[in-house]
């Protein structure tokens, strides 16, 4: 699972990428735990509750009813729209072109919805679509240290780094010059992406298929919040 919010990952002086991501993994530590146990009382609920059951059944049918298109306008939402409003009404995280950062939020997650949709699909195919042990820890390595890691983690930090480039192709292509590109602008947003989606993919695997996007583009739009403090821990050197 990518991490829905990640910056840039420009280093401050005397920072590694190890410490800037330890140090705001130990941050969302906290409220990180909180939204875990929030999405295991909804599986739980989903299991024992014949009320919300059914409540979730009805989501269910959208995403089966519309397949790539409900996923991506869930991402469109939740990991686009929201979390770039709410730059916008904090003065201290707000962006220097706030209508492209909304227009650049949606298309980018409406591509990663798309991306996700298409991930998920393929790891119930080759794992199975039931919800056994066996298959959601299959499932959470996969996710945890395949595609996470080495796609959809680097795709998203060079977008938002192109991002905090003010959108310029050539800025970008000097901070990812090697050596240790990954290193620089991966790592920091994929060491608290590990501490936090790797107990929430095994909580949201244990969902039927058809609820696992929806259940993603809500966490990620709370954890993208909450990941806002990256930026502000790893200002350009």
């Amino acid at each position: 699972m990518e991490n829905p919010f990640p910056r840039s990952g420009k280093m401050a002086a005397g920072s590694t990428p190890w410490q800037i991501g330890v140090r705001a993994a130990r941050a969302n530590l906290a409220p990180g735990l909180v939204l875990q146990g929030a999405a295991a009382a909804c599986v739980a609920a989903y299991y024992l509750s014949p009320g919300f059951h059914e409540l979730l059944q009805h989501v269910a049918v959208w995403q089966d009813r519309h397949g790539i298109v409900f996923s991506v306008g869930m991402r469109v939402v939740f990991n686009g729209i929201v979390p770039a409003l709410f730059c916008a009404l904090i003065p201290g995280l707000r962006v220097r072109r706030p209508w492209a950062a909304l227009a650049f939020g949606m298309v980018w997650w409406g591509f990663m919805g798309a991306n996700t949709h298409l991930f998920y699909a393929f790891q119930a195919r080759v794992w199975g679509a039931e919800a056994g042990v066996a298959t959601v820890l299959l499932k959470t390595a996969t996710d945890m240290l395949l595609y996470s890691p080495f796609y959809a983690s680097p795709i998203t930090a060079i977008a938002h780094l192109w991002q905090d480039e003010n959108y310029s192709w050539r800025a970008t292509r000097l901070q990812l010059a090697p050596p240790g590109w990954y290193r620089r602008i991966v790592l920091p947003n994929q060491v608290p992406g590990w501490t936090f989606w790797a107990p929430s993919v095994m909580v949201l695997y244990s969902l039927p298929t058809a609820l696992q996007m929806p259940m993603a583009s809500l966490l990620g739009c709370f954890w993208s919040l909450m990941c806002l403090q990256i930026a502000l821990r790893t200002p350009a050197a």
